[in-house]
């Protein structure tokens, strides 16, 4: 069961975690079934879960909040099913004693990918000998292909089709939690790309639109994506895809300028760069190591080459001022970077992360903490108009991509045209504060969320 947490925004998603370990069960001929409570009710759920009659639950929990739902749903369904119960996910390998004193002590808690730790608590329960495994988790040669008997659902809701290539990063950044992950799941480890274009070209032939985002934390250099590229060109198959590529994999690429181009010819639609901060010694403090204004070239090239960008970026920070602010935000403004969420994206310490073990039992709190809730409140209408379109631009290009229309590439302009009113909006909010117009913001808000609905209408009905 993937858990609920009521602070993730409505984003059209698979759970992907519990559909890799339901796949890596089912190829050991384990039966089971999947839940979603990000779709699904509490009385839903707990009520199809008691049905099932399972011999073991299984919770996902990615986050401290999701625990608390967690917990409430396993003592919904214990009330009429006392059934073994397994808890594993983010939060349990990053607090696991925070998780500990949650969860009921019958509870088992797994850190890590779970894969394993999920075979041998089978293998208890059943009495049947699955294949031995000494490190507790899979390479990625031993990964399937996930289980994902509901991909139409949320298909239907406007997500684009998952995949997963690669694990770990290479970068060493101070606020992710991926450095710090144990048992080596922290290493950059990747699928082999023949075994990625198999599974794409299946998807391809069974599911529209045929547009992939890649949800690796670092695809990878350039290469691995020229690679997947051309066997996808290999087989034949016409697909669009997202990712997310880091900066300096791309800037130390000889010749990436015209590698790009080639990759927007060849489905490369979308892609996602973690700046992160424009900032040098913003960026010491993050251990990111990035020069910024190569980072900034890169992302105007890959715009230059026809792909759409978007570029993650840490605005408010225990380091930021009210002058650092302001400064940064008017050099993403004149990047065309600066959006909606942009003007408050902050920075939150998460256990398990670099800058968490530094704090130690201190608090985290930002200086700004005051000036940032007031920004926030007035952006919040155009925050929420920013995330509609997020959330379904991607899919809107990839059919734009695959259908090549001048009315579709219009109202792509169109969107973009509107989206651009709104982050001015945005970004003249954080600049002046004290002046912002209330009643022009929500106007604005109103405006641009009518106009996306008319124009969604037309891709919505693209074949």
């Amino acid at each position: 069961m993937r858990t609920f947490s009521q602070y993730n925004y409505e984003e059209p998603g698979e759970p992907l975690g519990i559909e890799a370990l339901a796949a890596n069960l089912r190829k050991n001929n384990i039966a089971c079934r999947l839940f979603d409570r990000e779709r699904d009710s509490l009385e839903a759920v707990a009520d199809a879960v008691i049905a099932y009659q399972p011999s073991l639950l299984g919770l996902s929990v990615l986050l401290e909040d999701n625990a608390f739902d967690a917990c409430k749903l396993l003592l919904k369904i214990r009330r009429k099913r006392n059934t073994p119960c397994v808890v594993g996910g983010l939060f349990i390998t990053t607090d696991y004693d925070k998780a500990r004193a949650l969860f009921p002590k019958d509870c088992r808690l797994v850190a890590g990918e779970g894969e394993t730790a999920l075979l041998k608590i089978c293998s208890e329960i059943s009495g049947v000998r699955y294949p031995d495994m000494d490190r507790p988790y899979l390479m990625p040669e031993e990964w399937s292909w996930l289980y994902r008997p509901d991909l139409q659902y949320y298909l239907d809701m406007g997500a684009p089709i998952s995949m997963k290539s690669s694990r770990g990063c290479h970068g060493q950044c101070s606020f992710c939690v991926t450095p710090s992950l144990p048992n080596g799941q922290n290493k950059w480890l990747g699928r082999k790309i023949v075994d990625v274009a198999e599974e794409m070209e299946y998807l391809s032939k069974n599911y529209y639109p045929p547009a992939f985002n890649f949800i690796d934390d670092d695809f990878g250099p350039l290469s691995r994506l020229v690679e997947l590229t051309d066997e996808l060109k290999k087989r034949n198959v016409q697909c669009a895809i997202s990712l997310q590529l880091r900066a300096n994999a791309v800037y130390h690429t000889p010749n990436y300028e015209q590698i790009m181009r080639n990759l927007k010819e060849n489905g490369v639609y979308f892609v996602f760069i973690g700046l992160e901060s424009l900032n040098k010694e913003t960026l010491a403090y993050f251990n990111k190591r990035m020069d910024p204004g190569k980072a900034l070239q890169v992302v105007q090239t890959i715009r230059d080459c026809g792909i759409a960008v978007n570029a993650g970026y840490i605005l408010w920070h225990a380091l930021s001022t009210v002058e650092s602010v302001k400064k940064e935000a008017v050099m993403l403004h004149d990047a065309g970077l600066f959006t909606a969420k942009t003007c408050i994206s902050n920075m939150g310490i998460f256990p398990g992360c670099q800058l968490h073990k530094e704090l130690g039992n201190k608090h985290y709190a930002m200086p700004l903490d005051y000036f940032f809730s007031k920004i926030k409140a007035a952006n919040a209408p155009l925050y929420d108009t920013w995330l509609i379109s997020a959330l379904k631009i991607p899919r809107y290009y990839a059919i734009a991509y695959l259908k090549p229309d001048r009315g579709l590439q219009d109202k792509i302009s169109t969107i973009e045209k509107e989206l651009e009113r709104v982050n001015e909006l945005s970004f003249q909010l954080l600049m002046d504060y004290e002046n912002a117009d209330s009643k022009e913001i929500d106007k604005t808000a109103a405006d641009v969320k009518e106009r996306l609905r008319e124009i969604s209408s037309a891709f919505d009905r693209a074949p």
